[in-house]
């Protein structure tokens, strides 16, 4: 851990390079990338008619250096409004442990953030309690070796300070898994919800961690080259796939033709694109489609909010104190090396609610 963890009282910080640690760097960072994001946020609440207090019911957010994609995160984060975040998050280090097929979650009282520590509902006990046996298991370890939720934190702690989070990991686990685990948590959560007379959106927003495309030889995964023809069609091929099986009206069809379009459907350790949200994608939207019907709630519609690259803008602008305070960049990023991302944030319809007809998507022509 970059910055340890206080027992099992509060979660340290596994990446202290690529992320925000302290409340000058955090607010530098996500300050900045509203402030470059303004005009196209305005554009999106119109398109979606959102009005300033509403908020996102999920969503899926990236998680590489803030420097590359800030930016993207606030497409979604800034929409988050609920007090309490479930986080679903990629587990990276999953072959370690040998890990598949039971959610992992943390017995942390709170996570560190930059303004201070950002604490675990109490919810998490409930859902815990109610789960089968096998279906889940409590690692703290294996949370201290995961960076795929700690790198959103800071993005909904400067949204509201007061956020409360349900950090969970997804390993290994083919579809009919994954599609199990999301109707046990699901119900869980739906009882909870309809007991405190809570609304997704509102009470409740479930957010996933995911980047798109790792692309080049360092991830052995470079089908079209490594120049800037073979940039265009990598990002080409994202944001279909987002387009394809991300927006609209989730459908568990598509989150299991996304899954196994992602992994070898006879071998899941196995990456054919490798996207690292192949696993909490499909498991997160699945929970949302589900928590939303348990509530009483339409199948919510997914927009596809930004697509951008660790190549598709420059490092964000930040201070010489932010940089000097120990930000930076944890891999290089240029055309045999770079990730995708895709940010997305979903809705439930109504009569008077149209989704938009076009969406801001950056990174496609950069040369």
């Amino acid at each position: 851990m970059g910055l340890r963890s206080v027992g099992d009282v509060t979660r340290g910080q596994m990446d202290t390079t690529g992320f925000v640690v302290t409340a000058e760097q955090a607010e530098d960072v996500v300050s900045t990338a509203v402030e470059l994001e303004k005009s196209s946020l305005a554009e999106q609440d119109a398109e979606l008619a959102m009005a300033p207090s509403s908020g996102f019911v999920g969503g899926v957010c990236p998680h590489d250096d803030h420097l590359y994609a800030a930016r993207a995160y606030v497409h979604l984060t800034e929409r988050i409004t609920a007090p309490i975040v479930i986080l679903i998050g990629v587990f990276h280090a999953a072959r370690l442990w040998d890990l598949e097929n039971a959610l992992v979650f943390d017995s942390f009282q709170a996570w560190h953030g930059p303004w201070g520590p950002v604490a675990v509902d109490p919810m998490r006990g409930m859902l815990l309690g109610s789960l089968p046996h096998g279906a889940a298991l409590v690692d703290n370890s294996m949370h201290c070796r995961e960076h795929s939720l700690e790198a959103i934190v800071p993005f909904l702690q400067h949204r509201n300070p007061d956020v409360h989070i349900v950090p969970i990991l997804v390993p290994y686990a083919g579809w009919e898994v994954l599609s199990e685990r999301a109707g046990e948590l699901s119900t869980a959560l739906a009882d909870i919800m309809r007991r405190n007379q809570w609304q997704l959106g509102r009470d409740v927003a479930i957010v996933v961690s995911s980047d798109a495309v790792h692309y080049g030889p360092d991830f052995e995964h470079a089908p079209f080259g490594t120049d800037a023809a073979a940039y265009q069609r990598a990002v080409d091929r994202d944001v279909d796939m987002a387009r394809t099986y991300i927006e609209g009206p989730i459908e568990p069809a598509k989150l299991e033709s996304l899954l196994y379009t992602l992994v070898d459907r006879e071998d899941v350790r196995t990456y054919e694109i490798p996207w690292c949200g192949r696993f909490s994608v499909p498991f997160g939207l699945e929970l949302l489609r589900q928590v939303a019907a348990k509530t009483g709630l339409p199948d919510p519609e997914g927009h596809l909010l930004r697509y951008a690259t660790s190549l598709s803008e420059p490092e964000l602008a930040v201070t010489e104190e932010t940089r000097n305070a120990g930000l930076g960049k944890t891999a290089p990023s240029n055309l045999h090396h770079w990730v995708g991302y895709a940010t997305l944030g979903f809705t439930v319809p109504t009569a008077s609610t149209e989704g938009p007809s076009d969406v801001d998507v950056v990174g496609e022509d950069i040369f």
